[in-house]
């Protein structure tokens, strides 16, 4: 049996006919991104500045491991596996993942109520839930910016659509681009 999708679009996403939210989403973004010390094991840092840089985010490896990854709400305090999928993932990611200029975008589907409920009432920045590796050294991006780390060999797991994502609020569900 065939479901067209509806055509009505609310608010950059729409909702298919068996009641999926999908919609194309920046997700991720190089630069310089704050963590609290402790998150890096670093607890005699109050924040560290930890640099995207591009060459890193937009890598092919990186690029690909976010394809078909788990959409959760929240981050799971564990990675997503496969024991653990069922209990953290509403939806997943599309197989398109693209450079959208210093954003990752990618389609969404969201297959659980509850959590479109929670974005039709505001939940709905975006934040990559990945693996890397932190290679601390001090410098300058070309725009100035201090930084004191370096995220290097980035590997998606999953996408948490989050309250307050750290890559800002230009990714999110519900921006038209």
């Amino acid at each position: 049996m065939f479901f067209a999708d509806a055509a009505a679009s609310l608010e950059g996403y729409r909702l298919t006919a068996d009641g999926f939210l999908v919609a194309d989403v920046r997700f991720a973004r190089t630069g310089i991104q704050t963590y609290a010390g402790f998150e890096l094991d670093r607890r005699d840092l109050p924040t560290v500045s930890v640099y995207r840089p591009g060459a890193e985010v937009f890598s092919a490896n990186a690029m690909r491991s976010f394809a078909g990854r788990p959409l959760t709400l929240g981050h799971p305090v564990e990675a997503v596996s496969a024991q653990t999928w069922r209990q953290h993932s509403i939806g997943r990611m599309g197989e398109e993942i693209t450079r959208d200029g210093e954003f990752v975008r990618g389609t969404v589907i969201v297959q659980d109520a509850a959590g479109i409920e929670m974005i039709r009432n505001g939940t709905r920045e975006l934040s990559a839930g990945y693996q890397c590796e932190i290679q601390w050294e001090t410098g300058q991006t070309s725009d100035g910016q201090g930084y004191q780390a370096v995220q290097r060999t980035i590997r998606g797991n999953h996408v948490a659509i989050v309250g307050r994502a750290r890559a800002g609020s230009a990714c999110r569900i519900g921006v038209a681009a």
